[in-house]
C-alpha cells in the first residue's frame, strides 16, 4: 500500500513542478498597480555576476571549514591516542585527519579556481 501512495506522491510532484515554474516566471514580471503605477521587483543580488556570488559562498565555506578542520584533526588525533595499539583504530584516525585535510584543500583550490575564472571572464572587475 505504501508503494502505491509513494507513486501517487511522485506523480503529483512531477506534474505540479511545471506549474510552479510558470508561476515564478509570472511573478518575476512587472505588475501594474490599480492607479497606473508600475511595481518592479528589486534585484536581491545587487547586479552581481555569478562568479562573484560563488566567490562569496566559497569565502563563507572557508570561514566555516577552518574550525571544522581543527575539530577533525583533533578528533583524528584522539582516535589515534585512544587506539592503544589497535592498528585498525590508528588507520581510522589517520584517515580522519587525511580526509579533513583533503576536504579543506578542495575548498581552498575552489576559491583559487573561482578567482582565476573571475579574472579571465571579467578582467576589469576588482
Amino acid at each position: 500500500m505504501s508503494k502505491f501512495f509513494r507513486k501517487i506522491f511522485y506523480a503529483a510532484v512531477v506534474s505540479f513542478l511545471p506549474i510552479f515554474f510558470i508561476r515564478l516566471k509570472v511573478f518575476a514580471t512587472e505588475v501594474g498597480g490599480t492607479s497606473g503605477q508600475t511595481y518592479t521587483l528589486q534585484d536581491p543580488l545587487g547586479n552581481q555576476n555569478i562568479l562573484t556570488i560563488i566567490g562569496r559562498v566559497i569565502d563563507y565555506l572557508i570561514y566555516i571549514s577552518v574550525p571544522l578542520l581543527a575539530l577533525f584533526i583533533l578528533w583524528g588525533g584522539f582516535q589515534i591516542l585512544g587506539a592503544r595499539g589497535d592498528v585498525e583504530k590508528v588507520k581510522n584516525g589517520r584517515a580522519t585527519i587525511q580526509w579533513a585535510v583533503i576536504g579543506f584543500t578542495i575548498i581552498l583550490v575552489s576559491k583559487g579556481v573561482a578567482l582565476i575564472l573571475l579574472r579571465i571572464l571579467y578582467p576589469s572587475s576588482p
